[in-house]
């Protein structure tokens, strides 16, 4: 009886010990490799764009081993390909929004069904989700 009490206690210490360590790390998968932002716009010329922002502290060559450029890569909910592009890298700054980012010109069709979108050829996830709207 005593010997199953202290496996009980065992792993109750590690089951919590565990559940501390994630909570610290914090999440994984989306959330903890979330680094784009992603906004429907419209462009100057009036036509729909998806806006592609990425934090400065990304936008380094290193973030890409030194590749001239990045794949974006967008998805629907079920995961189908929606819109492919390829952009220079590091990506630019014009001011507006004031971080480094892309305009991509997309349908709104295509904006419709993004879902999320990722850069490909980078060192690091940069990815994320486009807000409902």
């Amino acid at each position: 009886m005593d010997r199953r009490w202290l496996t009980f206690a065992v792993l109750l210490v590690l089951l919590v010990g565990v559940s501390a360590l994630v909570a610290l790390l914090g999440p994984a998968g989306d959330e903890a490799s979330t680094r784009l932002e992603l906004r429907r716009a419209t462009a100057a010329n009036g036509f729909p764009e998806l806006l592609v922002t990425v934090a400065d502290e990304f936008n380094e060559p290193a973030t890409t081993d030194g590749r001239a450029t990045v794949g974006l890569v967008c998805r629907d909910r079920a995961g189908e390909v929606v819109l492919e592009a390829r952009h220079e890298w590091p990506l630019l700054n014009d001011g507006d929004p004031p971080a480094p980012h892309v305009h991509q010109p997309a349908g709104k069709g295509e904006l419709a069904r993004i879902d999320r979108c990722r850069l490909t050829g980078t060192t690091v996830a940069l990815r994320g989700r486009l807000a409902a709207g």
